[in-house]
């Protein structure tokens, strides 16, 4: 008579078991590891790429005293690029009225400066420049209101319409008005209720004027700390 074998139950080695899911671990924290990596290397490589193209790119004029502008700052003082020469500088073209993109962007600057002053960096030297686009409600007074909102050593710029579009065209910046239109006047006409589209580019400059650079509308601000520093290095 043939003996008819017993049927086990099909049990799994606890061992290889607990193997099997150590390598699923493993294999999900090496995945984890290498995305952290490949990230880094990714955003580092933007910033020296950007900041490369940026050194290699000059808008306007190459070196800041060789603009051609007088202009009057928040205190109503004339003023003309030499005064800038002799210290590092970021210049920011924009409006008062400005809703978002401008405080944001002076609000980033200072921010970034003050951090590197925290971490033992002398950032004194730096200049942040605001030249306005909106020379019509942008007075002096305005100016200097607007600009007590931050944390000081921001020079203000400002002119008659003519001086400040001369020196947008110099620099190679767009400005254009758009909002509410004077009820039956031309499309060309504004009134008082009006903002306005505009490049939120800041230009970097070396204490000696020459073109150091851009920073980007939005850029982070873990890269704008380390070009300033480059810019304060120089």
């Amino acid at each position: 008579m043939i003996g008819m074998s017993k049927k086990t139950p099909n049990k799994t080695d606890p061992k290889a078991k607990s193997s099997s899911s150590s390598l699923g671990a493993n294999g999900k924290n090496w995945r984890i590891g290498v995305g952290i990596v490949l990230f880094i290397m990714l955003a580092a490589g933007i910033f020296f790429a950007a900041n490369r193209v940026a050194e290699k790119t000059a808008i306007g004029f190459p070196s800041l005293q060789d603009n051609s502008f007088m202009l009057r700052d928040q205190n109503n003082a004339l003023v003309t690029p030499v005064k800038f020469v002799g210290r590092p500088a970021a210049l920011f073209f924009g409006f008062t009225y400005c809703p978002d993109v401008c405080p944001m962007t002076l609000t980033t600057l200072t921010a970034a400066r003050d951090e590197l002053v925290a971490s033992g960096v002398d950032a004194a030297a730096l200049q942040i420049i605001f030249i306005t686009v909106d020379p019509e409600r942008d007075t002096p007074d305005q100016l200097k209101q607007y600009l007590e909102l931050f944390d000081g050593g921001i020079t203000g710029l400002t002119g008659k319409p003519d001086a400040v579009r001369a020196v947008l065209k110099q620099f190679g910046i767009f400005a254009q008005k758009t909002g509410a239109q004077k009820t039956g006047t031309q499309n060309t006409e504004f009134g008082d209720d009006y903002l306005y589209d505009h490049n939120a580019v800041v230009f970097l400059y070396r204490a000696d004027g020459q073109f150091k650079g851009t920073i980007v509308h939005n850029e982070p601000i873990e890269f704008i700390r380390e070009k300033l520093r480059n810019l304060l290095a120089k």
